[in-house]
């Protein structure tokens, strides 16, 4: 089940400034970390306490396209991982939704990003990446070679993550070959590999606690035993909702198998870190009964940033307003 919830959530705040909490200031003045936030250096203190992280709260990353050196893409993700290291409590984890690197998955991409992604686990933020169209699993796992080994599906990048009443299941929708050449982008339409498809025929199934379904492309993209994925997740009792990235445009939609039953598949399109479209990032809350999905929105902008000068389209503020204060809820099956 899904909809619409009107709530402030209050208890998704940031501290203001450049410092971090006095709560956590003082719980931590023994231990202490160097972080490189966008813009400058500052000094950040954490311990690792429970009380200093909130399990229920992940933030979405999404379409960083990340490239080699500095970019206007760059500095977006620099002022997102600034944000997040500033949330007091901090989130327990971050999930990104593929294209971490820019077009052609390049090795300096992943070289480029690896920094700020850094930043983020030594504040104690488990960090979770999916595969994108533009991302290339060889170039990707020669700077992050963890995913080979943590994977559930041999060959692919497949990942689940706890997020405390609920799990993440990233599945990998990257259908270019790692062998392309080095200034291809690939086949941009996704697909799940057939190792891939028989491992979640057997397992989603039979999943014991609900289920977020995520991938870069869209559901409607997949299939799964020769039918639309949507069949096999209709089907699965612990499925919760499907999110993905790939569009660069926040979405909150829901779809019906049927006239017969009363069973809605609600699915969720993140922003973009950095690139084009919808930028920003989304916080994700969990809680027994529901998860509910706050957008932070930066800007709007297509198909790249104005140059000094240029007027700003009004349609772009238009679309920035629509999108203010957007959330979305989901509610958790009862398995």
């Amino acid at each position: 089940m899904c909809g619409m919830k009107n709530e402030n959530h209050e208890d998704l705040k940031m501290s203001s400034g450049d410092v971090i909490s006095r709560r956590t200031f003082l719980r931590l003045s023994a231990i202490g970390g160097t972080l490189m936030a966008a813009g400058g250096c500052r000094t950040a203190l954490f311990t690792g306490a429970a009380s200093d992280y909130d399990p229920n709260l992940t933030v979405f990353l999404s379409d960083i396209h990340v490239r080699g050196g500095e970019s206007y893409q760059l500095e977006h993700f620099k002022r997102v991982v600034a944000e997040i290291l500033k949330m007091s409590p901090l989130p327990k984890r971050a999930v990104v939704f593929g294209d971490l690197a820019y077009l052609f998955g390049r090795k300096e991409d992943y070289v480029t990003s690896a920094p700020y992604l850094k930043q983020l686990t030594d504040a104690g933020i488990s960090v979770t990446i999916g595969m994108g169209n533009h991302d290339r699993r060889s170039a990707f796992l020669e700077v992050q070679p963890e995913y080979a080994r943590r994977t559930k599906v041999p060959g692919r990048i497949v990942s689940v993550v706890d997020i405390g009443p609920a799990d993440i299941l990233m599945l990998d929708s990257l259908a270019g070959s790692d062998d392309r050449g080095n200034s291809s982008s690939g086949p941009v339409p996704g697909t799940l590999d057939a190792a891939q498809q028989e491992w979640l025929l057997a397992e989603l199934p039979k999943w014991k606690r609900p289920v977020f379904v995520c991938a870069h492309h869209p559901v409607f993209e997949l299939t799964a035993g020769g039918k639309p994925l949507n069949e096999l997740l209709f089907n699965s009792p612990a499925f919760a909702g499907y999110i993905n990235g790939h569009n660069h445009r926040w979405y909150a939609e829901w779809s019906f198998r049927n006239y017969s039953q009363r069973k809605l598949l609600c699915y969720l399109g993140l922003p973009s870190t950095g690139h084009w479209g919808d930028i920003g990032y989304t916080l994700f809350r969990t809680t027994p009964r529901d998860a509910v999905a706050n957008l932070v929105q930066h800007d709007f902008f297509f198909p790249n940033p104005l140059k000094e000068g240029e007027p700003r389209p009004e349609m772009w503020n238009a679309i920035v307003e629509k999108n203010r204060g957007a959330h979305y809820r989901f509610v958790l099956p009862n398995i």
